[in-house]
């Protein structure tokens, strides 16, 4: 059992760390308020996403003010802790915050049986903030003792929006771009788009070594550690096979051969780890049978463009893919559903459909760096004229280019052709 003293001076020491992280890496997040709306009813709120992507700052940031205890279990310090030794947490919790109503609680996954005890703390009436780095782990143990009483945000790495607000640009409710303020702000998106949305590497010397020292800790600490993956080399072999593929068609059978893999499982496996983590996402073919969209090889993306620079060889020199990427994910921010299009003779496709709940199409999203090769530009637009042929009704088409704008039309339907950071900001 953990001594009392030990970890009393280790939460003081977090505490006092609360201020500075707050000043140095605060930014309105796009879910915000959301989180804050929320922060009184009776459901846990659950802070989810990527190592480094902010999730602290945030729920610091929406319990400014308020009577609220603080522990973070990603620290080695807390790294023995044990389920037994939560009720001292408590403990120096309540004997440091008089009046306590409000509890953070920090990567508590890390923390074996973590959810009887957030399930205790909620049933005596405090309200409850965690944060986790997985997807999976918080879910399920969520969903097996607190079903129906908590409340999912996930969060990314900046978005540009974001990131114009980290850099004091508001670009809030414009509707009208002088010529000065496109030039302003596509600069700014030069940055962004070479940088990355990481909270913390802007304020670091060499980004590329810490990008990749980044990408290692989600490896080895996030999925091998955690899931007990004991051939951690083939599990980097295949996290760096799917870096360098990424924005391309993926299948199981082509990574299982490449590293001569026993059992297409264990590559299924350490995809979905991936994808728990929020290092890789995978997108589907789209189809209205689930068994084909599962047979069919799936396009998989980043969780950063900086970061697909950093570890890998093809993330280097390939602008239009790394802007697919880019347009990935923003769409899984704005919470849209996506799929990718191929005819049945995989001659023509379209990046992203944009599904309802429903499954039904509603948009087309095609990504094209440059749009001035009459060539490049008539394979995007028959993509698109064959998907609105396969679909019929869609509401509306994007071409989202570099720095390109205007329209065209396919199929007498309009296409919007829109800047990336122009895109970006809708």
């Amino acid at each position: 059992m953990y001594n009392k003293a030990v970890i009393k001076e280790v939460i003081i020491d977090q505490k006092s760390e609360i201020a500075g992280m707050v000043e140095k890496y605060h930014v309105k997040r796009s879910i915000e308020q959301k989180v804050r709306a929320g922060l009184n009813d009776a459901l846990v709120k659950v802070i989810s996403g990527v190592r480094r992507s902010g999730k602290s700052v945030l729920a610091h940031m929406v319990l400014k003010n308020l009577p609220y205890g603080y522990v973070n279990f990603d620290d080695e310090r807390l790294s023995g802790l044990e389920t037994k030794d939560l009720n001292i947490v408590f403990e120096v919790l309540l004997e440091l915050t008089p009046g306590m109503k409000y509890i953070l609680l920090d990567e508590i996954q890390n923390i074996d049986k973590w959810e009887l005890f957030v399930n205790r703390l909620q049933r005596n009436g405090y309200k409850i903030i965690i944060t986790g780095s997985n997807a999976h782990l918080l879910s399920k143990d969520l969903a097996t003792h607190l079903t129906g009483r908590h409340r999912v945000f996930e969060l990314y790495p900046f978005s540009f929006a974001e990131y114009l607000c980290f850099r004091g640009v508001d670009s809030d409710k414009k509707q009208i771009w002088s010529t000065r303020d496109k030039s302003v702000i596509a600069s700014f998106f030069d940055e962004y788009f070479t940088s990355g949305g990481f909270p913390e590497v802007f304020s670091v010397v060499d980004k590329k070594v810490y990008l990749r020292d980044l990408y290692n800790k989600i490896l080895t600490q996030d999925i091998a550690l955690r899931y007990k993956i004991r051939h951690t080399k083939t599990l980097k072999d295949v996290a760096l096979y799917t870096a360098n593929n990424y924005a391309s068609k993926l299948s199981y059978q082509n990574i299982k051969e490449a590293y001569s893999l026993k059992s297409i499982h264990t590559v299924k496996n350490y995809l979905s780890y991936m994808e728990e983590a929020y290092l890789f996402f995978a997108v589907e073919s789209f189809s209205h049978k689930l068994r084909e969209r599962e047979r069919m090889p799936r396009k998989m993306y980043g969780i950063d463009p900086a970061l697909l620079r950093a570890i890998s060889i093809s993330g280097q020199k390939n602008e239009g893919r790394l802007l697919e990427n880019l347009v990935y994910l923003e769409l899984i921010r704005r919470g849209y559903q996506t799929q990718y299009y191929s005819d049945s003779h995989r001659k023509y496709e379209v990046d992203f459909v944009i599904v309802d709940n429903s499954g039904k199409p509603t948009s087309l999203v095609q990504v094209c760096a440059d749009t001035g090769v009459a060539e490049i530009k008539e394979r995007e637009m028959r993509g698109l004229h064959s998907a609105l042929k396969f679909f019929g009704k869609i509401e509306e088409i994007f071409i989202v280019t570099l720095n390109q704008s205007g329209t065209e039309t396919t199929g007498g339907k309009r296409v919007q052709v829109v800047p990336i950071w122009q895109w970006l900001l809708r």
